[in-house]
């Protein structure tokens, strides 16, 4: 152990990380290198250094596995909770208001009561926060005390709790056991050396994936002979990537994926045990550097309200001048008498008009700060929560097939739904349902179809309880384990498919083998659900029986199985799979690499007809070649693609780069036309949504022709159209064919009307494949582009990148300023779906990436219609609807106090009651508009989905236009002085008091608000007869327990 312990710090003092060692140079090298070693984390095994000093230890600068959420402590509880509701500008602004009236030269009522509403909404809020912490603290609690199984000097693995976990630990992880770090796998008891999880805590997949021992750690072993050296990327919140090596005694260095990481909340499944060294403890885990807060986002109706609520407070402002200068000019006409309404100094003395204006002008911001609602805030987080639970109660938005259910998760975006104007939607998986059926292939120009295959495959669904026995060929699983278990057919196939090398010992077997690795084994995560099928060894076996004048005159395959050197997973960026296999072992040692890809290149005239042909069919093309390389230059190019798996930095690049070597010179083979159907619904959802005013845009990564055949199936495009086709090889071309397209397509109004705005003159409908569409996103025609795509009724973008498709999104929705909905269901599309206003992922078979991403998760692409057009319209019509009658209540309960003023010298009092004037908000009037926002229906479903045109209410923001804040507050202000002087001329020249006089003012204009908020209803449910009901029983009882006070106070006052 002595060696083992001396060794390990003579790696670490190799790879110059801090802490490792006391010697002066080790300290002058750290600072020499200290710019790198910023970029990575060196992992030491902890049992090097059990008998050492803490301080020599080089992982103890590392997090522990303790994992703390919560935000408060006793004591900091009150004032962080508090400075955190304060970042709202209304609780500032009412708090205020209610610390001005403490203030006693301006005070308009009592302070403790006008005290009492903003104390009672932060309290709600605080004690909400309260529990929500307490519950963070229990769950914290809980988790640090679960045990694991750590090796520890006593040369076995004991239990320890999980917040004593520490970097650099062994740990043996058991079936079904929770992963309590991020752990690098160093061994399992699979045979294969694999390791199966179940990620569902992560991303939401509830499918086994496999994790794979470091390629040196094979054989069985044993912590007390691990002397290595881990040096890996810094922690990040990256699912998706780790990029590191591993350095052995001999100083060899293996590269690390993130195939040989085990996260932090994942569960052990279908392996007995495994072990691994914690590379990441605690809070600098990958699961919990992604435990983001909830999504947020503001609304367009909220962006609305906030104009209006400005305008609230100019209103307030001006409101508050006008009866501060009537207060002065009062005050002014007495000269030296003294007035009725008077203002006093805090001494008790007389004071001027221009500062009694000045306080009278603080007064009146206190009595008509009703006018912005305090409740306003509260009632629309409240409106939103429960128009989300009652969608998710929506049982049509149900998938019974999947078992899954509409998702929201995005709260305060509910009423967007009901405004969308373009929907930017992916193709494979989201339209199709991307379950990949072999239809036709082509080897050496010789064309074999396979329609069977579909057939069965319905077969399948239909009777799912059945299972088909492999053939005698034995090339693939049975059915069911090769559609529920990918990944474990991926093994066996592989094993499977060189048995079958043995047994023909034909060149074309290499055919067969590169057609079932390719559709079966080595599937790409973006098409890993290609069916295999128990009789495609047959049609395979057919294909090679005619192409004997194809083998090379060499020793045949089967005396020596084949060996697998290399596997280049797919990945987005190179849009192809290598596989490289020793082709003969009697010959020079060549290598032969098979590949898979969708690029445009020169192939085969008759393969090139067969690919037009399946594209035309709406089949997907995969070709397929090889490639003979020398041993030297296997060796040549072996050793550039190891130096770039143990790249840390730029490890993508240089494999990108290495991959590219192989990718020249190749020999085609053949290619294969796979079928991906269109969803149920799919034709009739996108009808729908054309008739309610949406443009629909499809931007794929799929070739041109397989496309527009999808595009013209599911009815994005319409054979009556004229159809714009830009395929351009550079953007001058792409500049005059815009040109063109607009003087022959497109009519520009007269220049006497200051604008021009294009009309069509044919129906049009573009194409655009990526190459161009690069061009087109460039600054100096994205506008001359945007003006064609935006006068055409569908748009189709094909072979697009990731990042086009959300440059696409962001052009349209900044340079057009409208309402924008990316839909997808892969991890391709997420970027599309974060930049637009409403990002919708679909819960299909390429994972949980898009879900995780999205405001909205639905089952099926048809659920679309009914989300968008009912309850996007119900929830933007109710909310607008509430909005505006909030600020109609408010501004007409303020208006019959402003009336009063003219009565009362602008003195800043009231004709009511103050407890009339603090609850008549919170508590007379709050709730019947919240029933109205959550369960009024202007129209019926059943309409809405027959009448799809009326959607475009929501499109062309008919339920809240700027000119309808100002008619409302116009009709306030006119209602309330009806409400107002009908009692004034009722009683004039009588000789009640004021109270008297100011009750049936107040009860006039309660009942007058909810007889406006019944008109205004379309819905009426019993809840809301009920509400309004209860409203008048608690305000009746208010008036008769205030004069029942008053009648007590006043006989008190007699005796």
């Amino acid at each position: 152990m002595k060696r083992d312990k001396s060794f390990g710090r003579s790696m670490a003092r190799e790879t110059g990380e801090s802490g490792e060692t006391k010697s002066t140079k080790v300290k002058k090298h750290k600072r020499r290198k200290s710019k790198k070693e910023s970029k990575t984390r060196i992992v030491h095994a902890n049992i090097l250094y059990d008998h050492t000093k803490g301080g020599d230890n080089p992982n103890r600068h590392y997090a522990n596995n303790k994992i703390k959420t919560t935000k408060y402590t006793l004591l900091s509880f009150l004032p962080k909770n508090l400075f955190e509701q304060f970042h709202r500008f209304a609780n500032v602004y009412f708090v205020f208001i209610a610390l001005l009236n403490f203030v006693p030269v301006v005070n308009a009522f009592q302070p403790e009561l006008a005290l009492a509403p903003v104390v009672f909404i932060l309290s709600v809020t605080a004690i909400k926060d309260l529990w929500e912490d307490y519950r963070r603290h229990r769950s914290d609690k809980e988790i640090n005390h679960m045990d694991c199984l750590v090796y520890s000097s006593e040369k076995q693995y004991v239990e320890k709790y999980w917040k004593e976990l520490r970097v650099g630990d062994f740990i043996r992880l058991r079936c079904n056991e929770i992963l309590p770090a991020d752990v690098l796998l160093l061994s399992s008891s699979d045979p294969d050396r694999l390791c199966h999880i179940e990620t569902a805590t992560l991303d939401g997949e509830t499918n086994l994936k496999q994790r794979q021992v470091v390629r040196s750690f094979i054989d069985l072993f044993d912590p007390l002979k691990y002397c290595s050296v881990i040096e890996c990327e810094k922690p990040n919140n990256d699912l998706n990537r780790f990029r590191g090596y591993i350095i052995h005694r001999s100083g060899r260095r293996d590269g690390l994926y993130k195939d040989n990481l085990l996260l932090r909340g994942c569960t052990i499944r279908n392996t007995e045990e495994a072990v691994g060294i914690v590379i990441y403890a605690g809070h600098e885990t990958k699961a919990m550097l992604n435990n983001n807060g909830p999504r947020y986002k503001r609304s367009k109706l909220e962006r609305q309200m906030n104009v209006d609520v400005f305008w609230c407070v100019i209103i307030l402002l001006v409101m508050c001048l006008f009866s501060a200068i009537g207060h002065g000019l009062w005050m002014f006409q007495y000269g030296d008498k003294k007035p009725v309404f008077d203002v006093l100094s805090p001494e008790g003395t007389d004071i001027s008009p221009v500062v009694s204006a000045i306080y009278l002008f603080l007064t009146m911001i206190i009595v008509f700060q009703v006018l912005i609602p305090i409740s306003l805030f509260v009632s629309i987080e409240i409106v939103k929560i429960c128009q989300v639970y009652f969608i998710h109660q929506d049982m049509e938005l149900y998938d019974e097939e999947t078992d899954s259910h509409l998702q929201c998760r995005a709260l305060n975006i509910t009423e967007d739904l009901g405004q969308m104007q373009y929907i930017f939607s992916d193709k494979t998986g989201t339209l199709t349902e991307n379950k990949m059926v072999f239809r036709r292939c082509t080897v050496a120009g010789v064309e074999y179809s396979h329609d069977a295959n579909a057939r069965r495959l319905a077969m399948y669904q239909e009777m799912d309880s059945e299972e088909e026995d492999c053939t005698s060929h034995g090339g693939t699983l049975p059915r069911r384990d090769s559609v529920t278990s990918h990944q474990s057919g991926k093994v066996v196939l592989r094993s499977q498919s060189t048995k079958s090398h043995r047994r023909t010992g034909s060149r074309a077997e290499a055919k067969r083998a590169s057609i079932l690795s390719k559709h079966t084994a080595f599937s790409s995560p973006m098409e890993k659900d290609i069916t295999p099928d128990p009789q495609l060894m047959d049609k395979v076996n057919e294909c090679s029986s005619q192409m004997e004048f194809m083998r090379f005159h060499c020793q045949p395959l089967n005396q020596i199985p084949p060996d697998l050197c290399d596997i280049f997973d797919f990945f987005i960026a190179l849009t192809i799979c290598n596989t490289v296999v020793v082709s003969s072992p009697n010959q020079p040692r060549q290598k032969v690499d098979d590949c898979k890809g969708k690029r445009q290149r020169k192939i085969l005239y008759k393969t090139q007809n067969y690919l037009n042909l399946y594209a035309a069919d709406g089949l997907r093309t995969l070709c397929i070649a090889k490639k003979v390389l020398s041993k030297e230059e296997y060796a040549s190019w072996l050793q550039r693609h190891l130096e770039a798996e143990t790249a840390i930095q730029r490890r993508e690049e240089l494999l990108f780069e290495s991959a590219l070597r192989l990718e020249t010179n190749l020999q085609l083979l053949g290619a294969t036309g796979i079928e991906d159907r269109l969803q149920d619904g799919v034709p009739e959802t996108i009808a729908s949504l054309r008739k309610a005013g949406l443009q629909i845009w499809v931007l794929t990564g799929d070739k041109q022709e397989t496309a527009i055949n999808i595009a013209y199936a599911c009815k994005l495009l319409d054979p009556e159209e004229e159809m714009i086709t830009l395929n351009e090889a550079c953007a001058v071309l792409l500049e005059n064919s815009l040109h063109y397209i607009q003087a022959k397509f497109l009519l520009c109004s007269s220049a006497s009307s200051g604008h021009s705005s294009p009309f069509l003159v044919h129906r049009l409908g573009l194409v655009i494949d990526g190459r161009t569409l690069a061009y087109a996103l460039d600054k100096s025609l994205e506008d001359k582009f945007l003006a064609v795509a935006r006068s055409c009724r569908s748009v189709l973008c094909c072979r697009s990148t990731p990042l086009q498709k959300s440059m696409v999104v962001k052009l349209v929705r900044n340079k057009l300023k409208v309402m924008t909905l990316a839909i997808g269901d892969g991890a391709n599309d997420v970027s599309m779906i974060q930049v637009a206003d409403v990002g919708v992922g679909i819960s299909g078979q390429e994972g949980m990436q898009a879900v995780m991403a999205s405001d909205f998760a639905l089952p099926r692409f048809r659920y679309l219609q009914k989300l968008l057009l009912v309850h996007g319209h119900w929830c933007y019509s109710r909310l607008a609807n509430m909005i505006l009658y909030f600020f109609f209540k408010n501004a007409m309960f303020v208006a019959l106090i402003f009336w009063y003023q003219f009565y009362c010298g602008f003195s800043g009092s009231a004709m009511v009651d103050q407890w009339y004037l603090i609850f008549f908000n919170l508590m007379f009037s709050a709730f019947p508009q919240l029933i109205t926002g959550t369960l009024d229906k202007d129209v019926s479903a059943e309409t809405l989905q027959e009448l799809p045109q009326l959607y475009m209410n929501g499109q062309n923001s008919e339920e809240y236009k700027p000119y309808m804040f100002w008619m409302n507050m116009i009709d306030a202000f006119y209602q309330s002085l009806i409400c107002f002087f009908i009692p004034y001329f009722a009683y004039v020249d009588s000789d009640v008091d004021l109270f008297t006089w100011g009750t049936p003012i107040t009860t006039l204009a309660l009942f007058t608000i909810l007889l406006h908020l019944g008109i205004e209803t379309k819905t009426w449910v019993s809840l809301l007869r009920k509400k309004m009901v209860l409203c008048d029983v608690e305000y009746v009882y208010m008036l008769c327990a205030l004069t029942l006070e008053n009648t007590c106070r006043h006989y008190l006052e007699l005796y």
